[in-house]
């Protein structure tokens, strides 16, 4: 089901470790940032460097659900060039790492604590070969605590809030940068389950 990914992007990163107390987006503003990200997701499927998967080949035709783990990856991509900002966890306010993975799997009715370590200890280990689009990936960038995380897409990719100065963006595990400072997967408790998924096409 998974196709191959090809486009890569390489950055540096850095992620917030304090909760900040901010309301979610209204519903119809979820709902045209869920169709964005799909519309980029369909975009990039037909181009050369496609993303891993069509969202619609993920959808059950009869009875028109699909696994959330894969929504919270379109919500993911709705947020594609929204700039970092440490402790941010909104569009209007920008994203740190943590931020940006909280907000997607809430938006796909999935609750996450707030910082990468707190998300780490609240998922289940996955291994790297075993890792499917909507698994969350985590590093240790300095030291020997979990600092930053991102949600993988399928081959050997992932989306993240990198860094100050930076945009939500796609980058490699392949990367050296990145390869040398993975630490490993983790999968929600709820992420298998199915939801109703809209025909965004």
């Amino acid at each position: 089901m998974w196709a191959s990914l090809g486009l890569v992007v390489s950055l540096g990163s850095g992620c917030a470790t304090s909760q900040l107390d901010h309301g979610p987006n209204g519903g119809s503003d979820q709902a045209s940032k869920a169709q964005t990200g799909a519309e980029l997701l369909d975009q990039a499927h037909r181009r050369r460097n496609a993303l891993p998967y069509d969202p619609l080949e993920t959808i059950d035709t009869l009875s028109g659900t699909h696994p959330r783990s894969i929504e919270a990856v379109v919500q993911a991509v709705a947020q594609l060039g929204t700039p970092y900002r440490w402790g941010g966890e909104s569009a209007e306010q920008g994203f740190d790492c943590s931020g940006l993975t909280q907000h997607a799997f809430k938006a796909a009715s999935i609750d996450l604590p707030r910082t990468s370590s707190q998300q780490y200890r609240a998922t289940k280990r996955i291994e790297r070969q075993a890792l499917r689009p909507g698994d969350l990936v985590f590093f240790r960038l300095s030291g020997k605590r979990i600092d930053h995380v991102g949600i993988y897409v399928g081959g050997d990719r992932f989306i993240h809030a990198p860094s100050s100065g930076k945009t939500v963006s796609f980058a490699s595990l392949d990367n050296v940068f990145w390869g040398r400072k993975y630490v490993g997967g983790g999968r929600a408790a709820a992420a298998n389950e199915l939801q109703l998924a809209e025909n965004r096409r």
